[in-house]
């Protein structure tokens, strides 16, 4: 099949640097093939470290040793590529840069890296915006994918799932409060085993941790631990099945990003996400729910999951 022309918008993540080496680099161990990143648009954001303290090193990177094309806008890179990589770290820069490339008439598929936004209202814009344009869109984070994790959800000789202790590293950014900046990992986690469906969440919290807890509702409880201190850097969960419970770690040899890169590859080809969008604005919504009983010190809030 033909080889599908990626372009990237937004290059202050190190997800750029290993998207491109896993889909450019056939002799990569984790090649992915079917599509080749050709173009980029850096975008960045002045007032987010994360973004500017790396941009122009990602920047440089791309251009000199993969000879990515660097663009000078967004209107101009839709028309040069097949599919487009939404990669910027910043989720309050997703909506605008996902309507420039409306605005450019651009009717590609699009990925849109964690987190799909900063908060809830951008969240639903992003996805009514893509329905009405018809524009495929999909966002996750590639821990839904990991290998020891999808292994253990697929082992149901133990009946279904009753509930989930989900853990994840969850540093702060203020731009993009609670668990959107990057507990959305240990989120997804969740997600992954429980499904959609939570409809209360109440969480508390400290320097050192974050601990949401979502009521389903078929009665199912649901946790999210995000970490800051300790042995933070290990994502995974315990799951608590009819007959028997299992703690799953997520797997350090076999990348993420590679399974991940397979599911947007088909996602580019096909058009169809892998992920139904509901579920991903449900994820969005527990997160904004999350922050608001925080902010209420722990008191239990529902999740605004009603529709345009």
């Amino acid at each position: 099949m033909k080889e599908i022309r990626i372009g990237i918008i937004g290059l202050d993540t190190s997800h750029v640097i290993r998207f491109t080496e896993i889909l450019n680099n056939a002799k990569d161990p984790y090649h992915v093939e079917g599509g080749r990143i050709i173009a980029a648009f850096p975008g960045g954001s002045e007032d987010l470290k994360a973004s500017w303290s790396r941009l122009e090193g990602f920047r440089k990177e791309l251009e000199e040793k993969w000879k990515i094309k660097m663009m000078d806008n967004i209107s101009d890179l839709t028309k040069e590529v097949d599919a487009i990589l939404l990669e910027s770290v910043d989720g309050r820069k997703h909506l605008p840069q996902f309507k420039e490339c409306i605005n450019a008439g651009a009717k590609v598929p699009v990925f849109i890296d964690k987190p799909l936004a900063a908060n809830l209202n951008d969240a639903r814009e992003i996805f009514r915006l893509a329905k009405k344009e018809e524009i495929p869109v999909f966002s996750s984070s590639s821990l839904r994918f990991d290998v020891n994790i999808t292994k253990a959800l697929s082992e149901t000789q133990e009946g279904r799932v009753l509930g989930c202790e989900a853990c994840s590293p969850a540093s702060l950014e203020p731009t993009n409060p609670g668990f959107y900046w990057y507990g959305i990992h240990g989120c997804e986690i969740l997600y992954t085993a429980m499904g959609p469906g939570c409809q209360r969440v109440w969480c508390i919290g400290n320097k050192d941790y974050d601990l949401a807890v979502g009521l389903w509702k078929d009665g199912r409880v649901g946790t999210m631990r995000g970490i800051r201190k300790g042995e933070g850097w290990v994502y995974g969960c315990t799951l608590y099945r009819e007959k028997g419970i299992k703690r799953v770690t997520a797997s350090s040899t076999i990348p993420f990003y590679a399974r991940l890169l397979e599911e947007i590859i088909k996602f580019f080809r096909t058009g169809k996400p892998p992920i139904n969008p509901e579920e991903t604005l449900e994820i969005m919504a527990f997160i904004d729910a999350a922050n608001r009983s925080k902010e209420n010190e722990g008191r239990g809030e529902p999740l605004r999951l009603e529709k345009d």
